[in-house]
């Protein structure tokens, strides 16, 4: 799978979680995934460019469970990014 299509599949999902708790399980299955099939060059990537796509997510164009939900992910993000 691609970055791009990894990153779109992620945000898919995210938009789907009803809370925190799935959101958080969204990011911690995608970075086990990621590390169990590539290198965490790889994966910092992936997750740059998460990042990117969620910062650029206009709140206007979503719920606000979305929109927490999208917040909530980015700061999941930066957490893993941080460990790998």
């Amino acid at each position: 799978m691609t970055i791009d299509l990894n990153v779109t599949t992620i945000l898919e999902q995210i938009s789907r979680a009803k809370n925190n708790i799935e959101v958080e399980a969204v990011i911690r299955e995608s970075v086990n995934n990621m590390t169990t099939m590539n290198n965490g060059t790889i994966v910092q990537r992936c997750l740059g460019k998460l990042e990117m796509a969620l910062e650029r997510i206009p709140p206007i164009e979503c719920s606000s469970e979305q929109w927490s939900a999208y917040r909530f992910a980015l700061i999941c993000i930066r957490t893993k990014a941080a460990c790998i």
